[in-house]
């Protein structure tokens, strides 16, 4: 069901791995979507949902939904629903808050004044996966944030069909979003990374989804800003003899009903029982509502034996994985930084699910080894941070101000930009 992988053959099986999904061909597929909704707007967007999402719409108005309806939608919820929404967004707004600090000044003995400020962005796009599932917790893990930074325009995106998707037109109304698109896949970020006649462009794009969503980000970066190529979901999970096998078999299972394409790998210590694993794996999977897509997916996960912790983090390493569970107790935290992933889960109690929904930090975390050059969403991510500087007549006063300009004019000669330099003897005559 799934793989041994040779811990001394992980890495080669990771570059084989990547090497495969390079050439399935969605580059070109993308970038023809790209092409043609940026060429003709809403015609090719129509002609695309009803060709990918198996639609059958004449208008795109027929795809957008205003603040009135999402309104409308969270106030039909029942009680427990909404409790549970609201709970989950308070949950994200309370880890998050800290991180707010919008100015910062300093003084030093060269300059009155120096720091930094930050505005949010005017207008972004929260994509939300969709199709085989609904998935309010990804609307309210960036639109939260997207509230808390005070963004002025929210646009929410996601497919599926109406009628299943009250939770998602519920979660857009909690975080203040000005519309909906119901719609996704490479389409619809081209649709608001340019605009079309109907829907305006946004100036960033959050929110994870598929291979073609992910390739269409990278794509769109610098037409539009992009929060990081989230592909598809993945976990470690490190085990001891002491861990529960039912815990990681159910874990397992969570990450790999994301979808066909999810990866999962067990890195398991001296004395985990991976016979009794695989056994509760096929049991559980042969009872379960979503067999025929964890099936898929189990085919992407393999198992990695470790002769010790210090090797088993090691190995996660090399994988830097989305989600990390260590399913063991009494870990050293003082090993924290040595650990590589996008998000970490410690103790036998923890489970990556508790991420996916209301531990409070955000789920949309960099996949496929990303984890080594990008970090989760946070809340500085919808912000856009400027530097400042104050310099008047006071600073000749400063003991280091005249150092200052010493230092730049030597630095800009050197460099060969003597009109630099004669700006700053300007200044120091």
């Amino acid at each position: 069901m799934i793989k041994n992988v040779e811990n001394s053959f992980l890495k080669d099986y990771l570059l084989n791995e990547k090497n495969h999904h390079k050439d399935n061909g969605i580059e070109d597929v993308v970038r023809e979507i790209i092409s043609a909704v940026k060429e003709s707007g809403d015609h090719s967007l129509l002609s695309c949902i009803n060709r990918y999402e198996k639609k059958d719409l004449k208008s795109v108005d027929e795809i957008l939904f205003d603040q009135n309806f999402l309104e409308d939608k969270f106030n039909s919820l029942n009680k427990k629903n909404k409790e549970m929404l609201i709970y989950m967004a308070n949950r994200i707004e309370k880890f998050h808050k800290k991180d707010i600090e919008l100015f910062r000044e300093f003084e030093d003995d060269s300059v009155e004044k120096y720091g930094y400020f930050k505005r949010p962005i005017e207008k972004v796009g929260l994509y939300a996966p969709g199709g085989k599932a609904q998935y309010p917790s990804s609307v309210l893990m960036t639109g939260v944030l997207a509230k808390l930074a005070k963004v002025k325009d929210i646009t929410v995106m996601f497919p599926g069909k109406i009628d299943d998707l009250d939770l998602m037109f519920a979660s857009s109304h909690l975080i203040g979003a000005k519309r909906v698109i119901n719609s996704g896949g490479a389409h619809t970020l081209a649709a608001i990374a340019f605009g079309t006649e109907n829907i305006e462009s946004v100036d960033k794009i959050f929110g994870p989804g598929n291979s073609y969503v992910s390739e269409a980000k990278r794509q769109l970066y610098g037409e539009v800003g992009i929060d990081s190529l989230n592909g598809p979901s993945e976990v470690a999970i490190i085990v001891d003899k002491n861990s529960s096998i039912e815990y990681a078999v159910k874990d397992f299972l969570a990450q790999a009903e994301h979808g066909e394409d999810s990866r999962c790998f067990l890195i398991h210590l001296p004395g985990f029982d991976l016979n009794q694993f695989k056994k509760s794996l096929e049991k559980n999977l042969s009872i379960s509502k979503r067999k025929s897509i964890i099936e898929n997916a189990l085919i992407n996960c393999c198992s990695i034996d470790a002769n010790s912790l210090n090797h088993a983090i090691s190995l996660s390493n090399l994988i830097i994985p989305e989600h990390l569970e260590i399913l063991i107790d009494n870990i050293d935290l003082d090993k924290m930084p040595e650990i590589r992933a996008g998000a970490v889960f410690i103790g036998t109690e923890s489970s990556a699910v508790m991420g996916d929904y209301c531990a409070g930090p955000s789920h949309v975390i960099p996949t496929g080894g990303q984890g080594r050059f990008s970090s989760q969403v946070s809340l500085n991510d919808f912000y856009i941070k400027t530097s400042f500087m104050v310099a008047t007549k006071n600073s000749y006063k400063k003991n280091g101000f005249k150092a200052l300009l010493d230092n730049s004019i030597s630095i800009a000669e050197s460099e060969g930009l003597l009109e630099h330099a004669n700006a700053l003897k300007e200044r120091d005559s």
